[in-house]
């Protein structure tokens, strides 16, 4: 498989259309059966007992409850066969025998023009293979580069730098919610994959 500099052209194989739609089907399922079991679970872990039993005894919270479940469940489905369509892509440009190590949602500091927000970490994942580092943009494959070629450094302020060649190719900031210092084991990763990889 040749390495991707830009967004992927090439269509999937029927290998990996089958791949996609299993983890479409499978999220899909997971989706639907959290979406339609979350208000129940909902509504016995933070309502009274006294109210839950008002509610079982009136016959319009039924309907209404009805009406929930359903809703979380379509909602949960249609979330879930997204995801799940989404890993199916990433999972399906893997080479064969090639292996996910970690992942990490990322952020670049600047999305077309505009500074990007902590919530658009769940746009961007970084992952990292015994083979390369990829980014991705939800179903989209950014760039993807073998590890002889690339050189990863961190800036002062939580920035992680991503060279190849003699140009940055990528800036990117980790999610929120993430642990401080979190570069230094992928630094490391990437100082062994590369070792390795020569």
């Amino acid at each position: 498989m040749a390495y991707v500099n830009s967004r992927q052209v090439t269509g999937p194989t029927a290998d990996q259309e089958r791949l996609i739609h299993r983890r479409a089907v499978r999220g899909a399922v997971g989706g639907g059966i959290i979406g339609m079991l979350a208000p129940a679970a909902l509504t016995f872990s933070y309502f009274p007992s006294g109210v839950i039993e008002l509610l079982w005894r009136s016959g319009w919270s039924w309907a209404l409850g009805g009406l929930a479940v359903l809703a979380c469940g379509a909602l949960g489905t249609w979330s879930g066969a997204r995801l799940g369509r989404i890993n199916g892509v990433r999972e399906g440009a893997l080479e064969a025998g090639e292996a996910v190590l970690s992942l990490y949602s990322v952020r670049p500091p600047v999305v077309d023009g505009r500074p990007t927000k902590p919530a658009d970490a769940t746009r961007f994942e970084l992952r990292v293979t015994d083979r390369s580092l990829q980014l991705w943009d939800g179903p989209d494959q950014l760039w993807r580069h073998p590890w002889s070629e690339l050189r990863l450094t961190e800036a002062d302020d939580g920035l992680l730098l991503v060279h190849h060649g003699d140009r940055a190719i990528a800036e990117l900031l980790l999610g929120s919610g993430e642990v401080v210092g979190p570069w230094d084991a992928l630094l490391l990763g990437a100082q062994r994959l590369r070792a390795r990889r020569r």
